[in-house]
């Protein structure tokens, strides 16, 4: 069949109206699962400093004679350490012509920027400072303060490769170099396997007498640790006439030293992908200098100008309650 001669389709009529959602779909991620689950502590200068102390090794034999004449027992002076601020930013500039027009989706194209893109884009990149391996860099007035991320001031209780290894950070800024300052010596990268988990498990156990209750990993390695035994449930009761489920992924791993969450972390995969990180986020925080916030620039020509930021910076309170596996195959 064909059309009858002459006839005017929708092909031809230049007038019709177009058919635009008014709604904008995110694509993207925007769940940022450690910096969501540490404390939030305030900070009130850019260099943030705290103190850790221990207990000596119990002593079995402390046995001391009666009326003994005594002398001090030995001190051992606490840790001062710090990590610095760092100082993220988006800046957006909307035209006026822009901000006079009717767009779809979003009553005002400067608020949808900063609400929708602007504040969500900063969440991730302070995600991606926790989650790096970035050393500490005190700054200057040429150049950007950084701070150090969970890679670099989780030392103690680490499973590495080959010549892998993490420097004690006992003093001031992880800024590396060995210890006391801390750093990372690249190692030879291996397959996730449950057996390291188990062992970093153990040793944050005997150094911090603490349970650690979730581990973030990369999407990747998700996958490879639903493989591993010990894992909550994997299989689920089919009640009535309803169908079979197949589980095909786990997450929750019970240990010897108590249960895991298992979090995958979009954000771990580029920011740090050869690590899974064992978090005690009782003994975590986001220390804050200045919160999120946003305002105007001055106006230079027919456009707006709105700087949204944050300043904050990681704080590892106890790392012995943290551990790592690291030199993993992405």
């Amino acid at each position: 069949m064909a059309q009858p001669a002459e006839t005017l389709d929708s092909y031809d009529v230049r007038g019709n109206r177009e058919d635009l959602q008014d709604k904008i779909y995110m694509v993207s991620p925007e769940k940022t699962p450690v910096s969501s689950a540490i404390k939030r502590t305030k900070v009130t200068n850019r260099l943030h400093e705290w103190q850790r102390d221990s207990l000596a090794t119990p002593n079995k034999d402390n046995a001391v004679i009666e009326g003994d004449d005594r002398t001090g027992t030995a001190l051992v002076a606490t840790e001062r350490v710090a990590n610095t601020t760092q100082l993220f930013d988006k800046v957006v500039i909307v035209a006026e012509t822009q901000r006079k027009s009717n767009p779809a989706g979003r009553s005002e194209e400067m608020k949808y920027q900063l609400a929708m893109k602007a504040y969500p884009e900063l969440k991730r990149d302070v995600e991606a400072m926790i989650l790096s391996d970035n050393l500490a860099v005190l700054g200057s007035g040429a150049a950007a303060r950084k701070s150090a991320g969970l890679g670099v001031l989780v030392y103690t209780n680490t499973s590495h490769n080959g010549a892998g290894a993490t420097a004690a950070h006992t003093s001031g800024l992880a800024t590396g170099g060995g210890a006391p300052s801390g750093g990372i010596t690249a190692g030879t990268n291996r397959t996730f396997a449950k057996a390291q988990l188990d062992a970093v498990m153990q040793s944050i156990y005997t150094n911090s007498g603490e349970m650690p209750s979730m581990v973030s990993v990369t999407p990747s390695h998700k996958v490879i640790f639903s493989t591993f035994t010990g894992i909550a449930q994997n299989r689920k009761d089919v009640k009535g006439k309803e169908q079979a489920v197949i589980v095909g992924g786990a997450d929750v791993y019970v240990s010897d030293f108590g249960d895991l969450t298992i979090v995958p972390n979009y954000v771990q995969a580029t920011a740090n992908p050869n690590s899974a990180f064992i978090l005690n986020p009782e003994q975590l925080a986001l220390g804050v200098f200045n919160p999120m916030n946003s305002r105007p620039l001055a106006k230079t020509g027919h456009a707006d100008k709105e700087l949204a930021s944050i300043e904050c910076t990681l704080v590892v309170q106890s790392q012995t309650a943290q551990g790592k596996v690291a030199n993993l195959t992405a």
